[in-house]
């Protein structure tokens, strides 16, 4: 279940890095997930966020794949094979593995749920002014620190600190 999103708009890209910095030195404040949206003067839309592609999933399970793989056919003995055996061998192994693993980190990325939903991030992004970027923060307790996080952004002079209730499923 989704939690809360705070939304924060402040004045440049300069200010919002510093505020997200002086956020997370706060010791006792967690938040799930973070997402900056900014619309370009051209109209172009931004959104930075914390989560993985399936892509991404599948080029770090294919390569660790395909090196667990290799080294364990070495370390079975494929490099005492003769002639090209061993460069056959790893070859086949490295093949399979990357192929096994790039399947299995797509399939881990999609299984684990990350980031907004996209029609949460699009909704705000149309409403913001280009080069007034947006800070948006997945939490689980926004009530409880709703107040103490405009008290927080107050010296980053944001200009509007919204909390936005969970998507109902």
């Amino acid at each position: 279940m989704p939690g809360d999103m705070i939304v924060a708009v402040f004045p440049s890209r300069r200010v919002l890095v510093k505020a997200l910095d002086h956020i997370q030195q706060i010791r006792d404040f967690d938040f799930i997930h973070a997402a900056i949206v900014a619309r370009a003067k051209d109209g172009e839309i931004v959104v930075l966020g914390d989560n993985l592609s399936p892509d991404e999933g599948g080029v770090a399970g294919g390569t660790l794949g395909a090196a667990m793989a290799a080294f364990g056919l070495a370390q079975l003995g494929a490099l005492a094979l003769p002639g090209v055996g061993p460069i056959i061998a790893l070859g086949a192994g490295a093949l399979v593995g990357g192929l096994v693993g790039g399947v299995t980190g797509r399939f881990a990325v999609n299984l684990i749920e990350s980031g907004f939903y996209p029609e949460q991030v699009e909704g705000l992004a149309h409403k913001l002014q280009a080069g007034h970027p947006a800070l948006v923060l997945e939490v689980d307790n926004a009530r409880e620190i709703y107040e103490r996080l405009k008290q927080e952004l107050a010296p980053f002079r944001a200009e509007l600190i919204e909390r936005v209730p969970a998507r109902a499923s």
